[in-house]
């Protein structure tokens, strides 16, 4: 009987949190489709741009040797060193020419559900080389939700994978395939635990060392994510559910880049969260962004924001270090996470445009999944279910995300400026992504037309 109970209870868990899997799947999808055309490090580029000479053209091959040969010469580890002069340097078209395709598959995968541990998993093995290169700030930060959606097998919601598993054909075959769990035994969790913990060690001994490059945080960051890999193994082994470890390894990466804002990235700019930055700093920020942004949020940020910037700063202050501490100890971690998520709106409609978009992709698994391990929640008792999405919100949410893509495209996004000339467009696209992907998983006719798919493919499969 209460084996029953169990299941029935994980039952309804999955219900409830297919949904909020989806969400983070496509938002993350969309923000690296987005990088890839328009972001910080472009690629494609846009109908109004063309694409970047150093990814595609004559130049193709430039941006990697750049970046590579910079590495070498500013200090990164000596063994990814050594792979950068023996296998990278000397074939930068090659690199190039994958690093394209793996962003591409990735993004699309992720999008549309379709293969998407595959697919993530390529996005993961392109992002952790990145981290060693110093590009630290946003890698993880795309690295995280991805790893996420291969943990939770995240096409199965709301994806055409979801279509794909049951078909008999070779189709079906192949996505159940390539979509099955990696083939590790469970009683070779311990070890591989234990392995990642000295992984997690090498790293944390390697900052002094480090401190003088720039791939000092680099150190951190990954001593930071073999620990969750470490501590997330420990507990499926002790019997965790696989997708709610790995979203309380979310809520713990959350808090701790909440309070990584803090302590070691103190200073403000378009492409930061505020932190404590004092006043007179984030003045200076919110004016950059206030004569760029849109219309109405120009006018906003000079009448309401900049004329009370201290009252701000301490709600900017209080909110980070709070929810940070929150979600890093697992306390309260539903309201923790809620509160997180609209604090990152909140930053991204200001024009704070570059990171708060990038965590809100791991936020909203905190918010909607997480509490259940390692926290003061689990000690408590306290075991929060996922929230639900009622239908209603589908077509308000389709329609202002179209209503804002088009306005950010009226406007246009030029990939060489920096990010607080461009704040406004790129704050109403990444409003829109959130919109699109929640009208997505809200949407009853994103169900019926999955069981029409799967109907279809039975049929022809008879």
């Amino acid at each position: 009987m209460l084996n029953e109970l169990a299941d029935a209870d994980e039952a309804a868990f999955d219900e409830r949190a297919g949904p909020w899997i989806a969400f983070a799947r496509v938002f993350a999808g969309f923000l690296l489709l987005y990088e890839l055309m328009l972001g910080g490090w472009w690629k494609l580029g846009w109908i109004t741009t063309g694409p970047n000479p150093g990814w595609i053209g004559s130049d193709a091959g430039a941006e990697v040797l750049s970046v590579a040969e910079q590495a070498v010469d500013d200090g990164t580890f000596g063994w990814f060193a050594t792979i950068l002069e023996t296998v990278v340097i000397p074939y930068p078209e090659l690199w190039t020419a994958l690093a394209l395709a793996a962003q591409l598959a990735t993004a699309v995968g992720l999008i549309f559900g379709l293969w998407t541990r595959p697919a993530a998993l390529l996005g993961v093995l392109y992002f952790i080389p990145v981290f060693h290169f110093g590009m630290i700030r946003t890698s993880p930060l795309f690295t995280v939700p991805i790893a996420f959606a291969f943990v939770a097998n995240a096409g199965r919601y709301y994806g055409l994978d979801a279509v794909l598993w049951r078909r008999s054909d070779i189709v079906g075959r192949l996505t159940r395939a390539v979509n099955a769990p990696l083939p590790i035994r469970r009683a070779w969790y311990p070890a591989l635990a234990a392995g990642f913990a000295i992984v997690a060690v090498y790293y944390l001994l390697s900052i002094p060392e480090m401190v003088d490059t720039r791939v000092h945080l680099t150190s951190l960051e990954m001593t930071v994510f073999a620990g969750l890999v470490a501590g997330g193994l420990s507990f499926v082994y002790r019997g965790g559910n696989p997708v709610t470890v790995a979203a309380d390894a979310l809520r713990v990466f959350v808090g701790y880049r909440f309070l990584q804002e803090i302590v070691v990235r103190s200073e403000p700019g378009a492409n930061a969260l505020p932190g404590w930055a004092s006043a007179s700093a984030q003045t200076e920020v919110f004016e950059a962004i206030a004569e760029a942004h849109v219309a109405p949020m120009s006018a906003f940020l000079e009448l309401a924001v900049l004329p009370a910037m201290t009252a701000w700063v301490v709600a900017f202050a209080v909110v980070q270090t709070s929810v940070g501490i929150a979600l890093l100890v697992g306390y309260r971690t539903r309201l923790a996470g809620t509160v997180a998520v609209g604090y990152l709106v909140v930053l991204t409609a200001l024009g704070l445009v570059r990171l708060a978009p990038l965590i809100f992709a791991s936020a909203i698994v905190a918010a909607t999944l997480a509490g259940r391990h390692a926290s003061l929640d689990s000690i408590a008792g306290r075991e929060p279910r996922p929230p639900a999405i009622p239908d209603r919100v589908a077509l308000p949410a389709a329609a202002g995300g179209i209503a804002l893509l088009s306005s950010a495209a009226l406007l246009g996004i030029d990939p060489e400026a920096g990010y607080g000339e461009v704040a406004g467009p790129v704050a109403l696209v990444m409003l829109a992504f959130g919109l699109l992907a929640l009208a997505l998983v809200s949407s009853t006719a994103t169900e019926r037309t999955s069981d029409r798919l799967e109907s279809v493919s039975a049929t022809a499969e008879d």
